[in-house]
């Protein structure tokens, strides 16, 4: 069923490529929440009288209690609640649509649904964060070696190496925080594209769904999907940083490095190979970027041509408005639950670092610069003894004290303890360091963000049908 036509009948191949009904029906509840807060609104402004108004509320009401059986048989969701309604309440259900347009109606009812899976996406991510910083808190005695080129480095606290990507997601939460202002303006009351003729308050209608205001121009509103665009960008680049993570669990917890044990609810068997647990939830983190690079790119395509104002196109954006937030939920809450189901494997770790003997070889250069010698000249200095160690099959602690005089005098003043993991950490305590003092004060740091965050997403409004009918 549609309702821009009574007398033309569509072929089936045309309904099936033009009904939205499969993806939409996902707006059903804030369809409903729009058309009351707008049935509200046309009573304010005198354009239907108060009987017809409670039949249209108390109609809505009770087709959200029941719900629409066959909804499959509509075009989209505005057609399936208008058509149940005039089914269910006659005649008052035809002055609903008064003074709106599908093209405002399904603008209203996307920020309406967005806006509540923002709040819900702010939720997951700051517990996401927050397993984070746990886990850094109880594993500030670990030491693991940090890597460039996937090459063995420097040495650093695990805590600081997750701490990493606690300031990731941080930034994400900061960019999904940044989008709320845009998305919670009001489109309803832009009509088709010209606004309208008729006495409707907008601001009133954007206040009694909180929102900000109403959309400051109607053609603009009724083509405007760039909050999808920002909230797919935002979930674009936050998968990335998941993806990173799940890449690094996948290697850590592979025999070549058995950084990390996975609890067995968190890794699955192999078909054929019974002594194989595989990564596999890490590995779909690693994943779902692609997922979501894919609906990016599928977005801008779709608007980059589109002329002012509405055109069917955008019906489109019903495959990616409602997939990336709810897989994004989904993503976060299982990255969450990876976290919490895997343990640091000590021994493996410690036995990794004694084997990568040349840690430290940077602080060896430093020890020289301390000392007035050249950075430069330093660097070549120590890069002679890694190679002189190598030839030899030794390393830093078996070194000779005649063996240190070769490359330089400075040597002998080397203290017993200088190579040592836990000194070497202590050294790095410069603002934002891997020193267990600099660990510290950024875990204090991040929970004080963890406290404002919640506030943060508490201020982000959730309007009930309930609400609405104390307003009237």
């Amino acid at each position: 069923m549609y309702l821009w036509s009574s007398k033309e009948d569509l072929s089936e191949i045309v309904k099936t490529f033009t009904y939205s009904i499969d993806e939409d029906k996902e707006l059903f509840s804030f369809d409903i929440l729009g058309s009351i807060a707008h049935t509200i609104t046309l009573y304010r402004g005198g354009i239907i009288s108060l009987e017809e108004t409670r039949a249209i509320i108390d109609g809505l009401k009770e087709i959200e209690k029941i719900g629409i059986p066959d909804i499959s048989q509509y075009e989209d969701i505005h057609t399936a609640i208008e058509v149940s309604l005039t089914n269910f309440i006659g005649d008052p259900a035809k002055k609903m649509h008064t003074a709106r347009s599908r093209n405002d109606q399904v603008a209203l009812d996307e920020r309406l649904f967005l806006r509540d899976r923002l709040k819900k996406t702010l939720e997951e991510l700051r517990a996401l964060i927050k397993a984070f910083i746990d886990l850094a808190t109880v594993s500030l005695d670990i030491v693991i070696p940090g890597f460039t080129h996937l090459q063995p480095a420097q040495p650093v606290l695990i805590s600081h190496h997750l701490l990493s990507y606690v300031e990731m997601l941080k930034r994400d939460f900061s960019r999904f925080c940044d989008l709320f202002p845009r998305l919670n303006e009001c489109p309803i009351g832009s009509g088709a594209l010209a606004g309208l003729d008729f006495p409707y308050d907008r601001f009133f209608v954007a206040e009694i769904l909180k929102f900000h205001q109403p959309t400051d121009n109607s053609m603009d509103t009724v083509c405007d999907r760039d909050y999808l665009i920002e909230y797919a960008f935002n979930s674009t680049l936050l998968a990335t940083h998941l993806s990173r993570f799940g890449e690094e669990i996948v290697l850590w917890s592979s025999p070549s490095f058995s950084f990390v044990k996975i609890s067995p609810g968190y890794t699955t068997g192999s078909s054929m190979m019974p002594q194989k647990r595989n990564p596999d939830v890490a590995e779909l983190i690693r994943g779902e970027v692609g997922e979501f690079l894919g609906y990016l790119i599928s977005i801008f395509t779709i608007m980059k041509g589109i002329p002012l104002t509405y055109n069917r196109d955008l019906q489109l954006d019903k495959k990616f408005i409602f997939r990336i937030p709810n897989i994004l939920l989904i993503t976060l809450e299982a990255t969450k639950g990876l976290i919490e189901n895997m343990e640091f494997n000590r021994e493996r770790i410690t036995s990794y670092l004694k084997k990568s003997m040349f840690l430290l070889a940077t602080d060896l250069a430093d020890f020289l610069v301390n000392k007035g010698i050249p950075f430069r000249e330093a660097h070549h200095i120590v890069s002679d003894i890694v190679s002189y160690c190598e030839k030899e099959n030794k390393d830093f602690f078996s070194l000779t004290q005649n063996e240190w005089k070769k490359f330089g005098e400075y040597f002998i003043e080397l203290e017993p303890d200088f190579f040592t993991l836990e000194n070497a950490i202590t050294r790095r305590n410069t603002y934002g360091g891997t020193s267990r003092e600099q660990v510290e004060r950024q875990i204090m740091l991040n929970r004080k963000w963890l406290e404002d965050s919640q506030n943060y997403i508490m201020n982000i409004p959730e309007v009930r049908i309930e609400d609405l009918l104390t307003i009237f």
